[in-house]
């Protein structure tokens, strides 16, 4: 069995008396310690054997040809061994696997299948990073597919813990117990009521700022009376109920729920949408699934290459904003080192679905649906059918914007009007937060409340995608182009 000095485990310090109990019998990464009036806490790391350096010193000892025994099999669950494949496992060739299994259950979007396959290997290498990878799986119906996409998940990622309801306790003290891959269906019974979990879901994906603060009963030692040292009895335990305690947040997560997430755990999260299947499609029954073998690789693969992981910068797509940066990032990494055709294929999934992602937002569809509104009535501007104004760009009255956004009743802002046709009074208190307001405009003879294009300029370039607005213009441009105006131009 490897040592505590070959497996890079740092020798431990003397014991602290000080002991928390958090009620769950999990210790927390750290206390924070109440020092005298008018000083500040003092924070006190609690002693814990960096789980990683294991891994790494794991895979070291394989690479160079040490023989190992049962106890050193990496403990990936507290209390269950996962024992890694005997052999080096091909990145490539896993994905490929894990890509062709998960299809064969549950009916998925384009780009869906390559995300979930580096996301459940990247269950395995997430404290590798500095961000864990949040997976929002939303529908518009029930039946749908979503618990049986989770109950597949369940079956690959490392150490899962299903949970159809939680609360905000036990969301945290779970994640610092278990340090688990959670897995939360019918998101849509607790998240858009309980504004204390979503706050601590929001903040779980970044190391970093993963973290809540509680208050919590600990026993600590004090010095006994006169009569107790006499007897040898130096000490005795006593409950300080005053005590901060912090807990991690900071794990993967795949959320589902009926229609969407809230829009600030959604900006968190890779999205997928999912629909319900027809007759004619058929999959596999989840009976037929064993996990076992994947989970096996997918230990191994993150044991071998663990500095690999760690230390990886792996090259974001400039169309990504910064948030999508950040949690992609885990994915691109995994796929650079698996090599072959998955550095380009998760790239191609990132701009894919966070585009997708960016359409469904109701304030970018909404500004995305304005904006159409201005090329059409620039083009028709320019091809003689409406009277031509050159200062502020083109102008639209607010009623007429407000009639055509009232034609559109598929898009996601409709669901803020909750069955109410769009008003002007509604648009203009959509805008104000952008910096738009209506004002008193002149097209030809007529004098009305309405919009410049140049306004909108600057909130387009920043919350329209670049991939959507390119598409947008080129498509709008080439419809309303009149047949025969190439051949003028030329």
């Amino acid at each position: 069995m490897f040592s505590d000095q070959e497996m890079g485990t740092p020798q431990e310090k003397p014991e602290d008396t000080r002991q928390v109990s958090n009620g769950t019998g999990a210790q927390p990464e750290e206390t924070i310690r109440e020092g005298q009036p008018g000083e500040k806490p003092i924070t006190v790391p609690c002693a814990a054997t960096p789980t990683f350096a294991k891994a790494a010193a794991f895979a070291k000892a394989v690479a160079g040809g040490k023989a190992i025994n049962a106890e050193d099999i990496f403990q990936w669950e507290h209390g269950v061994a996962v024992e890694p494949w005997p052999e080096p496992v091909d990145g490539k060739a896993l994905l490929d696997d894990l890509e062709s299994l998960i299809v064969l259950y549950v009916l998925l979007p384009k780009w869906a299948a390559e995300m979930l396959a580096l996301w459940v290997l990247h269950t395995y290498a997430f404290k590798l990073r500095q961000v864990a990878t949040y997976i929002g799986i939303e529908s518009p119906e029930k039946r749908c597919g979503k618990t049986t996409l989770l109950t597949v998940l369940c079956e690959l990622v490392n150490r899962p813990v299903v949970a159809s309801n939680i609360s905000s306790p036990a969301f945290f003290r779970v994640i610092e117990e278990k340090e688990p891959t959670l897995l939360i269906d019918e998101a849509d019974t607790v998240l858009h009521r309980n504004k204390e979990l979503r706050g601590i879901m929001n903040s779980g994906y970044a190391k970093k700022t993963a973290y809540v603060i509680r208050t919590a009963n600990q026993t600590i030692q004090t010095p006994r009376a006169e009569e107790g040292e006499k007897n040898g009895e130096g000490t005795e335990p006593r409950t300080d109920p005053t005590r901060l305690v912090r807990f991690s947040c900071w794990c993967p997560k795949a959320i589902a729920t009926i229609k969407h997430l809230p829009e600030t755990l959604a900006d968190r999260c890779i999205v997928i949408g999912m629909q319900r299947k027809n007759p004619r499609e058929k999959y596999e029954r989840l009976r037929n699934l064993k996990g076992t073998e994947f989970r096996r690789k997918c230990a191994r693969f993150v044991l071998d290459h663990a500095e690999e992981i760690a230390s990886a910068q792996p090259e974001i797509p400039a169309d990504l904003n910064d948030r999508a940066a950040d949690i992609w990032e885990p994915l691109l990494a995994l796929a650079d080192l698996a090599g072959g055709d998955w550095p380009v294929k998760a790239r191609n999934a990132a701009l894919g679905l966070t585009a997708v992602a960016q359409e469904e937002s109701p304030i970018v569809a909404l500004l995305l649906d304005l904006w159409i509104m201005f090329v059409q009535q620039g083009c028709a501007d320019r091809n003689g059918e409406a009277p031509t104004q050159k200062k502020g760009g083109t102008r639209v009255f607010s009623r007429d914007l407000v009639a055509g956004l009232n034609c559109d009743t598929d898009r996601p802002w409709v669901a803020l009007r909750k069955g109410k046709e769009v008003t002007e009074l509604w648009l203009a208190q959509q805008l104000r937060p952008y910096g738009l307001k209506p004002k008193t405009i002149w097209i030809g003879e007529i004098a009305a409340k309405g919009y410049l294009e140049e306004d909108f300029l600057e909130a387009f370039r920043r919350y329209v995608p670049k991939s959507a607005a390119q598409a947008l213009l080129d498509n709008v441009r080439a419809a309303a182009q009149k047949p025969g105006d190439g051949q003028r131009e030329a």
